[in-house]
């Protein structure tokens, strides 16, 4: 449950990393001309509009620029920084952690309200295991220690220096970002802040994507159709449905709150939450990946843990002030991903309960009133030990059997890459029956025509000429119980009959499909 969790919360950051980054990006315009505060909502949205149109063609494509872009952004950032340490050196004393905590203990109730804010300016850590599948442990670790966290830190000290020097002379200090450079310079920098966030908004995007694209194959999420948008890294997925409910939700939310200030709130509450998670989340990989003892994890995650859940409850203060919102979409997805799983649950055993074992099947094709015809039948298994609902379907109404069967059944691991090698198995089960097992990673897309081939080569015969693909295909109904949570039910019923069609999720020929149901009570 802590992991359906956390991933509903980074959806709601998935939503507003988007919306928050380009908003506070184009904002700049207004400090080279107040007058231009009318064009920043329209600027937003067509650049919004026009990151997700181009999501179909894949990041890949436009990848070879994003190093170079992001390397440009952080020198400036760097330098604008290191220009303003320079003139006001004194800002160094900032990097001395007990100056912040004597601040906090003398802060009082206000501390929760200052850890709120600045919360804001570590927000992007967590972003960057959210498309690290991409990208690579190794280069996440080195572009942030020699890159990113010099430039950021370097940067918020000359803004920290630039405010001093403001509040000394009695002016405001509001926006010190765009303040760094000369009126001459905002614009090239509102332009380089833009496309930087874009790249940024980029990451969680395409997260979204392989995050859905994961949750459908361990049976937490409908299946969803994915296309692959790179030959070399078969990680890159793209959703149509999950980039259209982000866009609607992007653009919703840029029209409801206007200002990338009034974002902040909502922001700080998913990302801390999302950390929150991850934090505990770290403790079970602690102990059953890494092999670590007792003694060893649990410091280690109560220390993180602890500074993570002060942010958290500092950000949760802010609940009527915007931070509902991650709260309200990370409840809407907890309870589909509920109701999904409850559901596939629910109708498995009563498969299970009503199923018929596989070696049956061996007795029913003895049968005289069955009439076997040439060709070669997959029939597609929800359970490795009973028979498809469609091959019963099959002899009971058409009283008909193929000459060559095969159960197929196949399941995801819990691993994101399978081996080829022993990807199938196959099991002979006699009368021309065979058994045949398929395990992909959670991360590969599932392609039965594949499995064919490979057990193909294993020695099961298949008429390619008169090849035909059973599926099951369930019209489910609700049943009369009633109860506090009947409604989820439904919202499975409603979620099971949208999914993504089975021959399409399986990359099977349209034209070699047959469908045979059945009406199922839930």
């Amino acid at each position: 449950m802590a992991s359906v969790i956390g991933a509903s919360l980074f959806y709601g950051d998935a939503v507003i990393t988007p919306a928050i980054s380009v908003l506070s990006a184009v904002e700049g315009l207004e400090v080279l001309a107040p007058s231009m505060e009318t064009f920043v909502l329209p600027l937003a949205i067509l650049i919004l509009t026009v990151l997700f149109s181009v999501q179909r063609g894949g990041a890949s494509k436009v990848g070879g620029w994003f190093g170079p872009i992001i390397l440009v952004w952080f020198t400036v950032l760097a330098v604008t920084g290191a220009i303003q340490i320079a003139q006001h050196p004194s800002v160094l004393a900032a990097l001395d952690p007990r100056a912040g905590l004597v601040f906090l203990a003398h802060a009082g109730p206000e501390a929760l309200a200052v850890l709120a804010v600045v919360v804001l300016a570590v927000t992007g850590g967590e972003a960057l295991y959210a498309d690290m599948g991409h990208v690579g442990r190794r280069s996440t670790r080195r572009a942030f220690a020699l890159v990113v966290a010099p430039a950021l830190i370097l940067n918020y000290l000359g803004q920290g220096a630039w405010a001093l020097e403001q509040a000394a002379a009695d002016r405001s200090v509001d926006g010190p970002f765009f303040h760094l450079v000369p009126n001459a310079m905002v614009m090239p920098l509102v332009l380089i802040a833009t496309v930087a966030t874009v790249i940024a908004s980029q990451a969680v995007i395409s997260g979204a994507f392989t995050l859905t694209h994961q949750a459908a194959h361990l049976g937490f999420w409908p299946r969803t159709r994915a296309l692959h948008t790179s030959a070399a890294e078969r990680g890159q997925v793209y959703l149509a449905s999950v980039n259209a409910l982000l866009f609607v939700g992007v653009i919703a939310i840029v029209l409801m709150f206007q200002k990338s200030e009034r974002l902040a709130e909502a922001y700080g509450f998913a990302v801390t939450g999302t950390m929150v998670i991850t934090s505990m989340l770290a403790y079970v990989v602690a102990r059953g990946v890494w092999g670590w003892k007792r003694r060893r994890a649990i410091p280690v995650v109560l220390f993180f843990g602890a500074v993570v859940a002060a942010f958290f409850v500092a950000c949760a203060t802010k609940i009527l002030h915007g931070a509902w919102l991650p709260l309200a979409i990370g409840a809407l997805l907890v309870m589909v991903m509920t109701a999904w799983r409850t559901g596939r649950a629910k109708l498995a055993t009563r498969r299970r309960h009503e199923g018929v074992p596989i070696r049956t099947a061996l007795s029913a094709l003895r049968s005289p009133r069955i009439e076997h015809v040439r060709g070669t039948a997959v029939y597609l298994m929800e359970d490795p030990a009973l028979i498809p609902r469609s091959f019963l379907h099959n002899l009971k109404h058409n009283k008909c059997a193929h000459q060559q069967i095969v159960f197929m059944f196949v399941r995801t691991s819990e691993e994101p890459w399978s081996d080829p090698i022993d990807r199938v198995t196959v099991e002979p089960l006699g009368e021309g029956v065979a058994l045949v097992k398929a395990t992909f990673g959670f991360m590969d897309s599932p392609d039965v025509p594949s499995v064919v081939r490979e057990m193909e080569a294993r020695g099961v015969h298949v008429d390619k000429k008169d090849l035909s693909f059973f599926m099951s295909r369930a019209h489910l109904v609700e049943g009369e119980e009633a109860g506090p949570w009947s409604w989820l039910s439904g919202l499975f019923i409603f979620l099971y009959r949208n999914q993504a069609d089975p021959a399409e999720y399986y990359q099977i020929p349209p034209g070699r499909v047959v469908d045979l149901g059945a009406q199922i009570t839930v």
